[in-house]
């Protein structure tokens, strides 16, 4: 899978058939829709002439050309919460490159990919595209809100339908869903949407998902005093992902504004003489993950780099954009500081006085 966020280079040899190229031509398309369906609706042609004769290979970095041809969209498509469930996610597209040297018409090195808006980091170099066991999220056990949702972005098999099931405290299979095999973008991203008032979730202490082998345990946590807020947002693998914040909360506004002189009337007469206008607020909210382990620091650092946050209000079943306002964060670790705990601050991503 391509990330687009990241450079993505196509190496293209300028040897053919023992003959070195005088230039040659790569083709970029992308579209959505079905893997053996290319459409050079969105088609890229870039010429690489080979003037000095070279006969190692040239690299072209096609992310910048990629990335524009998805948005990651707001998630309407979990915009109800009908009970745990699988459904399609719909931000990422096919790419399909081939070579044609010197004129030619004959395609070379052609490969279809999927693309979605991940990334990678600086020390797992260039082309990286590992999904590990299909999960588009770290593998690992999870704490999740008892009266909240979690989602896990998974990415579907094109050749084998496979199941993917929700067990209870490791025993018995409460939910099955079979995910058929699909070559059509739009389904290749799909999401267990697990609504934690599901009845045969209320009473466990922990559930373990299971896909193509693999699980991932989620801790059920039951918070007392404060009201825990998900957050779902667009994670290193280009997918979405859900990170609760269990602990204090507290909310803030700012607000900016200009002031004009009016001569419209006496003060005495209760005219205001100074008038407020081009009124802006923003409001922002702080809160704390409460005791964490060290493995969740990835996700606080995902979280951290993420560019499409939202809030997610199980109450009124909306999504509230917030964008992170934190720009730096010393991670702790067990062995230093024992117990780990973050706060972090969001800004609504919107104006709180509607303008638009």
């Amino acid at each position: 899978m391509i990330r687009a966020l990241s450079p993505y280079y196509i190496d293209t040899d300028l040897v053919y058939g023992g003959v070195t190229c005088e230039r040659f031509t790569l083709t970029v398309q992308i579209w959505d829709g079905a893997k053996a369906s290319p459409d050079s609706t969105n088609e890229y042609k870039i010429t690489y002439e080979n003037t000095l004769g070279s006969t190692g290979s040239h690299k072209i970095n096609i992310s910048s050309m990629i990335q524009d041809y998805v948005e990651f969209n707001v998630p309407t498509s979990f915009s109800v919460v009908a009970g745990t469930t699988v459904k399609m996610g719909n931000n990422q597209a096919w790419v399909y490159t081939y070579i044609e040297y010197d004129g030619g018409t004959t395609k070379y090195d052609e490969a279809t990919d999927l693309m979605s808006l991940g990334y990678t980091y600086g020390d797992e170099g260039e082309n990286y595209t590992t999904v590990t066991a299909n999960f588009l999220l770290p593998v690992m056990d999870y704490k999740i809100n008892r009266n909240g949702v979690f989602i896990i972005p998974f990415l579907a098999d094109e050749d084998d339908a496979e199941d993917i099931t929700i067990s209870m405290d490791g025993g018995a299979t409460a939910f099955t869903s079979t995910v058929l095999a699909t070559t059509d973008s739009s389904e290749m991203v799909q999401y267990l949407w697990i609504d934690m008032n599901n009845d045969f979730l209320t009473a466990n202490q922990y559930i373990s998902v299971t896909f193509k082998g693999t699980t991932i345990d989620l801790d059920i946590y039951e918070e007392a005093r404060y009201t825990p807020m998900d957050i779902m947002f667009q994670n290193k693998d280009g997918g979405m992902q859900t990170f609760t914040f269990f602990k204090d909360r507290k909310e803030e506004t700012t607000i900016t504004d200009s002031i004009y002189e009016s001569n419209r009337g006496q003060g005495s007469q209760g005219y205001h003489q100074f008038l407020r206008y081009n009124v802006q607020a923003r409001n922002s909210v702080s809160a704390s993950t409460g005791f964490i382990h060290e493995r969740e620091n990835e996700i606080v650092q995902q979280l951290m780099y993420s560019r499409r946050t939202w809030i997610y209000d199980p109450a009124k079943q909306i999504y509230r954009a917030v964008i992170v306002k934190d720009t730096s964060k010393q991670f702790k670790t067990q062995l230093t500081d024992r117990l780990i705990n973050y706060t972090m601050k969001f800004e609504y991503g919107y104006n709180q006085i509607n303008n638009i």
